[in-house]
């Protein structure tokens, strides 16, 4: 992944913005990179869409949007969600970022952002929370709305099989079945807004071990969080995301 060169940043114009890849960022949003304020879903958005380009046709990964993200956990369609999480399938990591927003009529409610992501190799999901255990029950809830229908496993087959079975045993059998949920060590955050540019970290180091590792067939099943990121997003990711903007822009 290239970083762009650290530069002085000169202030947005209140009338620019950018678009990119179907992604849109105002003023408003642009504002949240300049100060220490919680990021919104846009600019999470736009820093995904730029890392799927970045590694286009070099691995099988796929960033769901937020707000795509949010609908999964909360949707009571059954049909409408399989329909979404279908063709996730051939993906080898899949990548949900997930908000603590409760209140399903405010589309930026919340206030913490996190990680969800599903190593299929692993027949994993593995939950990143850079404020331990703060949004658990999120990525739990998230999980269970998907894990029927993102497995790596032949699950209509088994399904097949398993109406063979004996009721009580046919429990058992479709959980182990399911992907498993995990908890992964992630850097906490040293204040309550930077959520956000940890997430992005992580993904970025997910993306590139994705490129380097994965795509080698190494036996690493997943990616050293701790040892790539570390508080100095905090004060460092920031800058690069509007040197990006700025280049972009050009």
């Amino acid at each position: 992944m290239t970083t762009l060169p650290n530069k002085d940043i000169a202030p947005f114009k209140d009338e620019e913005d950018l678009i990119y890849d179907s992604v849109v960022l105002r003023r408003p949003d642009l504002a949240l990179l300049e100060g220490p304020f919680y990021l919104n879903d846009h600019i999470l958005q736009f820093f995904f869409s730029y890392l799927s380009l970045c590694i286009h046709q070099k691995i099988d990964i796929h960033f769901v949007t937020p707000s795509i993200s949010y609908w999964l956990a909360n949707s009571k369609d059954f049909e409408s969600l399989k329909a979404f999480v279908e063709p996730l399938k051939p993906f080898k990591v899949v990548i949900f970022t997930v908000n603590n927003n409760d209140d399903m009529s405010k589309t930026d409610g919340g206030t913490h952002w996190i990680l969800l992501v599903y190593y299929k190799d692993a027949n994993t999901y593995m939950h990143y929370d850079c404020i331990r255990c703060l949004n658990g029950r999120y990525a739990m809830k998230l999980y269970e709305a998907v894990k029927g229908h993102g497995s790596s496993r032949d699950t209509d087959s088994r399904l097949e099989d398993l109406d063979r079975i004996q009721n009580k045993k046919r429990r058992f059998a479709m959980a182990a079945m399911y992907p498993c949920f995990r908890e992964y060590s992630t850097p906490q955050q040293n204040n309550y807004y930077d959520c956000g540019l940890y997430v992005m970290a992580i993904a970025r180091v997910i993306c590139c071990w994705c490129v380097n590792t994965l795509k080698k067939n190494d036996e690493i099943l997943f990616p050293d969080i701790l040892k790539n990121v570390d508080n100095s997003v905090e004060s460092t990711m920031c800058i690069e995301l509007l040197n990006i903007i700025k280049y972009l822009r050009t």
